[in-house]
């Protein structure tokens, strides 16, 4: 219940669509995501998530956050205990303000979030 809460203050930020959680196995552990976002592809697109930030972190890059651009939309990615917090927004969100909510989101996350039958 307190993940849902969390995850629905990073919709105060106007262009927030949604946001996830990953592991960093890659396991989605909870979302807050439109309807139009199947379980399919969120699971899909975690497995990504954890690759690419796998990839980097075995180069030896490890960040704390990052955004990937796509289109019309960003996902900003930030690290919390557990693996990575994901919040998907609009192009013309204001990535400040969605930065320091998603840093305070994460900070609050309990580390005992288990996989909830999302």
């Amino acid at each position: 219940m307190i993940v849902r809460r969390l995850l629905g203050i990073l919709e105060d930020v106007e262009g927030v669509r949604g946001s996830f959680l990953v592991t960093s196995g890659g396991q989605l552990l909870s979302h807050a995501m439109p309807p139009e976002f199947d379980l399919f592809d969120l699971q899909l697109s975690a497995a990504r998530v954890a690759r690419v930030l796998g990839c980097s972190d075995a180069n030896g890059l490890h960040a704390e956050d990052g955004v990937f651009d796509f289109g019309d939309h960003k996902l900003l990615v930030r690290e919390f205990v557990r693996g990575w917090l994901c919040v998907l927004c609009s192009a013309s969100v204001n990535m400040r303000s969605l930065r320091l909510t998603a840093r305070l989101v994460a900070r609050s996350m309990p580390a005992d979030v288990a996989p909830a039958l999302v």
